[in-house]
């Protein structure tokens, strides 16, 4: 018979070993891809069985599924973290630059599912009803930002000539596109080191142009901060 302690230790370890199969799997199909991975080559990466990947996500394929669903957990978690970087909304929307720049730097495996939802071909393996999960829980985290945006055009730091929806959805295909040159192989690619400093200038750039005139310091200049994101809670 199983105790509550003994049942708490079942459900830690398996909560462990699945956060390992998806960790695995994200440096695993960032590397390799889909079909150059193996059950057998995840399941070492990660230091379980073979069995426990089925036992978790009945095969490979559900694994991918439980990947691209980190990614956009994790992105919408990022964007947070942004959020709680400033009381002030333009500010919040600055941020986010910053922690999309964080996003692909800590976790460029990741980055692409978020990058790449929706443009390519759907994969064979996910049916209809998971790739249209996944795309929504996306557009909602979209959507967060730009109620983000929408707050700051409400309370005049940026000015009435922005429209939240067309804003938020330019700057993440802007943020998609320029970090998506690390992917190239060509004389455009541009490394970690150059696409920090890209991002950064973008962000000084958007900040005037979505800035009121009434939110304007004496010389002319934005008021809103380009400020990081907070860092990341620790366990324990």
């Amino acid at each position: 018979m199983k105790t509550p302690a003994s049942s708490g230790r079942v459900a830690t370890r398996r909560t462990r070993t699945r956060a390992a199969l998806i960790e695995a799997a994200e440096r695993a199909f960032m590397l390799h891809g889909f079909n150059g991975v193996t059950v057998e080559r995840l399941a070492e990466e990660a230091d379980v069985s073979v069995g426990s990947i089925y036992g978790h996500f009945a095969n490979k394929d559900g694994l991918y599924v439980a990947v691209a669903a980190r990614a956009v957990d994790l992105f919408a978690d990022y964007l947070a973290r942004a959020y709680r970087s400033s009381s002030s909304p333009l500010e919040q929307v600055m941020a986010a630059g910053d922690a999309y720049l964080r996003f692909h730097l800590e976790h460029p495996g990741l980055f692409r599912f978020i990058a790449f939802a929706g443009v390519e071909s759907r994969p064979s393996f996910t049916t209809e009803a998971e790739d249209r999960e996944i795309t929504e829980r996306l557009t909602a985290v979209i959507d967060g930002f730009r109620d983000r945006i929408a707050a700051a055009v409400e309370l005049g730091e940026a000015g009435p000539h922005v429209d939240p929806h067309l804003a938020s959805r330019f700057l993440f295909g802007a943020w998609n596109g320029v970090v998506a040159l690390t992917l190239r192989d060509d004389g455009l690619a541009l490394d970690d080191e150059a696409i920090s400093a890209c991002i950064l200038q973008a962000r000084r750039i958007v900040a005037e142009g979505l800035t009121d005139p009434g939110h304007r310091s004496p010389t002319g200049y934005s008021r809103a901060r380009l400020l990081e994101i907070e860092p990341a809670e620790r366990d324990g």
